[in-house]
């Protein structure tokens, strides 16, 4: 899944939170920009084993989505990962159990989308500015509804 996705769905859940007077909306918008921070490994990755444009956000990006060039997965997107975050969150509970829920919203949201069965081998592929662009159909719709009940959230 691309990034927008990482966040449009943790933003969505997060709003539904918002509306049940569980958190702010400021929650919300954090809890969609932690199920994008989730793929922060992938800059990482590059950073660590790229030997030109080592600092290079747009070669990150065409590394991990154009030529998978380096293992796109680290500890937190394995189920080790997942226990001890899961553990930390059951931490934060204690601290501020709002900010647990965000940040597990966020996290969990990110795996399933992650893992789910979102494969497709049909892309729409583009390039703008030197940046490598692939979007899958059920990406785009899955974005489009996102977008939909984000919208409604908001006007209701």
């Amino acid at each position: 899944m691309n990034i927008q996705t990482h966040f449009l769905l943790p933003f969505f859940l997060g709003l539904i939170l918002y509306k049940l007077g569980f958190v702010s909306v400021g929650l919300a918008v954090v809890c969609g920009l932690v199920g994008m921070l989730i793929d922060m490994d992938h800059v990482i990755e590059h950073m660590l084993h790229q030997k030109k444009n080592r600092f290079s956000l747009r070669a990150a990006w065409n590394n991990s989505i154009r030529f998978h060039r380096f293992n796109q997965r680290s500890l937190i997107h394995s189920w080790p990962g997942l226990l001890i975050l899961s553990g930390v969150f059951l931490l934060v509970v204690w601290w501020n159990w709002r900010w647990s829920w965000i940040l597990a919203i966020g996290y969990y949201s990110h795996l399933v989308l992650d893992f789910g069965d979102f494969r497709e081998r049909k892309f729409l592929r583009w390039e703008i500015e030197g940046v490598y662009l692939k979007e899958s159909y059920k990406e785009i719709v899955l974005n489009l509804f996102l977008l939909m009940g984000i919208v409604l959230l908001l006007l209701v």
